[in-house]
């Protein structure tokens, strides 16, 4: 049976008969995926009946196919949706906010539902005629993560070798969490302005849910990953790369596959790089926590591909 990982409700502005969720990664093909009986799309733009208005709207995040809601909901729309980052941009400019849906380089089912407009005998609305409520319900179909379509290096005239990367079904993004109180966040208080604390809030809220088991976090700086072709953003894995004491075997390093690469540095430190995953993107600074095993299974295939 599905199980509802996360919720949230949000408000957004209804611009001629519809409104918009936007992907905060890469833009996918769509051409190149298939679906047996949805049509597979890679933008959100979510019809309304209301022409100009507002759209209160409940999104829902579930580990599989859920079963049809109550019965005042009324299907409007299903596709199959393609994003590059597992992270939708949602709300209205003035109070803007992001959901996880769940891992990168994956296709989710959509269905979309509405509650039909009551009409009275002068067929006149019994609610507010410029007001819409919408209930979008996610949950993962499949990951479609190709090493030679997503993660060609820049300027490679190389043939790729043959991919040997597996589709994984077991990722932290998608693992059941207790309901927790929304996360506290230092910059709410410095006199930043209001939208920068919300997108702040909400950073703080998707690091936590990239993060179910609450494993040890460590602080990188970008310029550790280097030149990676995969994208290094929120919920992306990659390869970090730091000079460090040769024979340490410090506790505060990443060690998912964690490798001697160089000795050629300064006298006594050893180039060691080890494969992460970012839970937030600061601009130069990157927090990360070691990554599972299907999400380092994307570097790995990479690596392997285009080596």
């Amino acid at each position: 049976m599905a199980e509802l990982l996360r919720r949230m409700d949000f408000e957004d502005d209804i611009e001629y008969g519809q409104f918009s969720l936007g992907d905060c990664g890469p833009h996918l093909d769509a051409s190149v995926i298939s679906h047996p009986h949805l049509k597979v799309w890679n933008e959100l733009d979510i019809e309304c009946d209301v022409t100009r208005g507002r759209a209160d709207v409940r999104t829902e995040i579930w580990d599989a196919e859920p079963s049809p809601p109550a019965s005042s909901w009324v299907l409007s729309g299903e596709i199959a949706y393609l994003s590059g980052s597992g992270i939708l941009t949602v709300g209205s400019e003035a109070w803007p906010d992001q959901l996880l849906l769940g891992p990168s380089y994956f296709l989710y089912g959509l269905r979309a539902y509405r509650v039909p407009a009551a009409w009275g005998k002068d067929h006149e609305f019994y609610a507010d005629p410029s007001t819409e409520h919408v209930l979008l319900r996610f949950w993962p179909i499949r990951d479609v993560f190709d090493p030679v379509l997503h993660a060609r290096p820049a300027g490679t005239t190389r043939a790729p070798r043959p991919s040997v990367y597996v589709p994984a079904t077991d990722w932290p993004a998608l693992r059941p969490q207790p309901d927790l109180p929304e996360p506290d966040t230092a910059d709410d208080s410095d006199g930043e302005d209001w939208e920068a604390a919300l997108l702040s809030r909400a950073r703080a809220r998707i690091a936590r849910q990239l993060n179910p088991d609450a494993a040890r976090t460590f602080t990188v700086f970008r310029h550790h990953v280097g030149e990676s072709p995969l994208t290094v953003a929120t919920g992306s894995t990659c390869r970090v790369r730091l000079w460090r004491p040769y024979g340490e075997d410090e506790p505060g390093l990443p060690g998912v596959d964690r490798r001697a690469e160089s000795e050629a540095g300064s006298p006594g430190e050893v180039l060691v790089s080890a494969i992460v995953t970012v839970l937030d993107d600061d601009g130069d600074s990157l927090t990360v926590r070691d990554a599972s095993e299907a999400e380092a299974a994307r570097v790995l295939a990479v690596e392997r591909t285009w080596r």
